[in-house]
C-alpha cells in the first residue's frame, strides 16, 4: 500500500477534481451511447432482426463483441511502446463509435446474404477498438479514483450513469416506437444518433489529466505471472466468473424476450427499463455504503436471492400479462447497484499499486468478457433444444424461451456461492508477491 500516497502525488488536489468530473461526462455520454448502441439494447435487437438475423441466435451478435476482448493483450504489449498513453486512449477510442455509425447507416443497403457477415464483422472491430484501450483507461481512472473515495466516488457515478439511461432510454423507445421494424436504415439512423454520443463521451476526456503512474505503466511477461500469482486477485476472478454464468447465457436474449415473446412496445421496454434504473438511483447510496463497508462477498451473497427471483419472474410472464417482468426489472435495480459498487472496489483492492496494474485490468477484462462470449454460444443449442417445447404447469404454459429462464433461476442458486471467493472486506491485504 505504499505506492498509494505516493500514486496519487501525481496530481494536485485541483487536478484529481477535474479529472474526476471529467470521468463522469465521459461517463454519462458514454451511458446515451450504450443505451442506444449496446449489443442488447432494445434498438440494436431491432435493427438486428430487421436484416434476418434468427431471434435464437443473438447470442452471436454478443459472443463476437465478447471474443474481441484478444484485443486486450495487443494492447498490454502496447503498453509498453505507447509513449502518450493518453492520445492513444482517446484516439484509438473514437474508432469505435465511428465505425457502428458506419456499419449501421451502411448494412441496410448491403445485398442481403452480406448484411449479416458485415454486421458481425463491424461488431468485432468496434469492440476491438474499444478493448485496445481498456488496460490504459482502467488503469487511468483507478489511479485517480482516491483509495478512500472509491466507495462513495463510485457509488454517485452510477447514480448519474443511471439518471442519464433513462433518459436517452425513454427517447429512445418513443422514438423507436415509430420506426417499422422492417425499415433496417430508420433503426440505424436512430443508431447513428447514439453513436454521436460515443464521440462525445471520448472528447470529454481531453481536459483530464493522466497521473505519472499511468504514464509510466509497463507489462512485461514476468508482470503476467505475477497476476496469476496473486492470490486474492485469482479469487476475485473465480468469485466474478462463477457468479456470473447464469448471466452469461441470459443478457442476449432479454429484449428478444421482450419484443418477440412478450410482444412489448418499445415505449413500455423504456418505461420498464426505466423503473429499473430508478430503483438503482434511489438505492445504490445506502446499499453502496453497505457494499464498501460489508465488502463484495457479503453484499453478493445479499442479493443472489434476488437475482434468482428475477430471472423466475421471467417465466410468469407471457403477452397481456407482463407485470411480473416489470416488477423483476424493478426490483432487480437495488442489487445491481450494490453489485457494481461492490465489484469495482473488490477489483480496484486487490489490483497492487505498481506500474504493471494494466495486466490486473487486462486479465480481469478477458475472463469477464471472455465467460459471456462462451455463455452467449452456449446459449445457441439450449434455445434450439427448446425449441417446440410446452409445458403445462398448473395455469402456466410454459414455452421456449420461459424454460430457457427458468434454467437461469436455477443455476443462479448454484452460482450464488461464488460469492464466497470474493474479498470479505473493503480493502484486500496485498499478497506477498504484488508489491
Amino acid at each position: 500500500m505504499g505506492n498509494g500516497a505516493t500514486e496519487q502525488s501525481r496530481l494536485t488536489p485541483s487536478e484529481t477534481r477535474d479529472a474526476l468530473e471529467l470521468f463522469n461526462w465521459s461517463a454519462g455520454l458514454r451511458t446515451f451511447y450504450d443505451s442506444v448502441c449496446g449489443g442488447t439494447t432494445f434498438v440494436f435487437v431491432a435493427f438486428a432482426l430487421s436484416l434476418g438475423l434468427p431471434k435464437e441466435r443473438m447470442g452471436l451478435i454478443t459472443s463476437v463483441a465478447s471474443v474481441a476482448c484478444v484485443a486486450q493483450m495487443l494492447s498490454l504489449a502496447l503498453t509498453n511502446y505507447v509513449r502518450d498513453k493518453k492520445a492513444f486512449v482517446l484516439s484509438v477510442g473514437l474508432a469505435e463509435p465511428v465505425l457502428v455509425i458506419a456499419m449501421v447507416l451502411s448494412v441496410p443497403f448491403l445485398p442481403r446474404w452480406m448484411r449479416l457477415g458485415a454486421l458481425a464483422g463491424a461488431v468485432f472491430f468496434a469492440a476491438a477498438s474499444l478493448h485496445l484501450t481498456r488496460p490504459m483507461a482502467d488503469n487511468w481512472v483507478a489511479t485517480v479514483i482516491p483509495a478512500g473515495l472509491r466507495g462513495r466516488y463510485l457509488g454517485r457515478r452510477f447514480q448519474a450513469i443511471s439518471a442519464c439511461t433513462i433518459i436517452s432510454t425513454l427517447i429512445a423507445g418513443y422514438v423507436a416506437e415509430r420506426v417499422d421494424k422492417s425499415n433496417s436504415f430508420g433503426l440505424g439512423c436512430i443508431l447513428a444518433v447514439g453513436g454521436l454520443f460515443g464521440i462525445f463521451s471520448i472528447l470529454a476526456l481531453r481536459g483530464a489529466s493522466m497521473p505519472a503512474l499511468s504514464f509510466a505503466a509497463r507489462v512485461s511477461r514476468r508482470d503476467l505471472v505475477k497476476v496469476f500469482r496473486s492470490t486474492e486477485f485469482r479469487q476475485y476472478l473465480y468469485g466474478t466468473l462463477i457468479y456470473n454464468i447464469p448471466f452469461t447465457v441470459a443478457v442476449p436474449y432479454y429484449q428478444v424476450f421482450n419484443l418477440r415473446v412478450l410482444q412489448m412496445r418499445e415505449s413500455v421496454i423504456a418505461l420498464m427499463m426505466s423503473g429499473y434504473f430508478v430503483t438503482k438511483i434511489l438505492t445504490t447510496p445506502v446499499l453502496g455504503r453497505y457494499a464498501d463497508r460489508k465488502g463484495a462477498r457479503w453484499t453478493m451473497f445479499l442479493f443472489a436471492p434476488i437475482y434468482a427471483a428475477f430471472f423466475a419472474m421471467f417465466v410468469l410472464s407471457v403477452p397481456g400479462r407482463i407485470w411480473p417482468v416489470v416488477v423483476a426489472w424493478t426490483v432487480v435495480g437495488m442489487a445491481d447497484g450494490a453489485y457494481g459498487v461492490a465489484l469495482t472496489s473488490a477489483l480496484y483492492a486487490t489490483v497492487p499499486s505498481s506500474l504493471s496494474r494494466p495486466a490486473y485490468f487486462a486479465v480481469a477484462n478477458l475472463a469477464t468478457i471472455g465467460i459471456f462470449a462462451i455463455g452467449s454460444l452456449a446459449a445457441i443449442p439450449i434455445l434450439h433444444a427448446l425449441r417446440g417445447v410446452s409445458l403445462s404447469v398448473g395455469p402456466l404454459v410454459l414455452g421456449q424461451f420461459h424454460c430457457f429462464y427458468g434454467l437461469c433461476a436455477l443455476a443462479m442458486v448454484g452460482a450464488a456461492f461464488g460469492a464466497g471467493f470474493m474479498p470479505a472486506r473493503r480493502e484486500a491485504r496485498r499478497s506477498c508477491g504484488d508489491s
